[in-house]
């Protein structure tokens, strides 16, 4: 892959997970988001990057997109299949990588996720039926920049 970006790594992050999960609907959540009342949702939340030179004069940089994608569903049951299959996706398929600053976006090549941690959320707050049955997955991507 070259010429990896945020921006395209959302975006390819948010394809494939429509194409794999077309029952689910998935969303970037930004700010201002609306959080809406359909289920099941995947909710991809872009989290802190982190970068580390890995050679001298920073000519290559290893840098480690961090993302946190949350499922929310109907109900535990549900909640405990889908959990299982998005961990399967996580932790063997290769994603396709779209080059979104090229118009129309450019299948560019492929990347593998990081799956870190599956955490159940419970609900604290009863009122709050939106945090019903939710589940999150830190996912890491990495990638090695070089300087040209």
């Amino acid at each position: 892959m070259v010429n990896v970006h945020q921006h395209g790594l959302n975006r390819s992050l948010i394809i494939y997970l429509r194409d794999k999960f077309p029952e689910m609907q998935v969303d970037l959540k930004y700010d201002e988001y609306k959080m809406p009342q359909a289920r099941p949702l995947i909710l991809v939340e872009p989290m802190q990057n982190n970068f580390e030179a890995i050679s001298k004069q920073r000519e290559a940089v290893q840098t480690t997109y961090r993302y946190q994608i949350g499922l929310y569903d109907k109900n535990s049951v549900q909640l405990s299949i889908n959990q299982e299959r998005l961990v399967n996706v996580f932790m063997y398929d290769e994603f396709p990588y779209y080059d979104t600053l090229i118009s129309p976006p450019e299948l560019t090549g492929y990347f593998l996720c990081n799956l870190t941690a599956v955490v159940p959320m419970p609900n604290d707050d009863i009122s709050k039926s939106s945090d019903n049955n939710r589940v999150y997955f830190d996912v890491e991507i990495e990638n090695i920049k070089r300087r040209w």
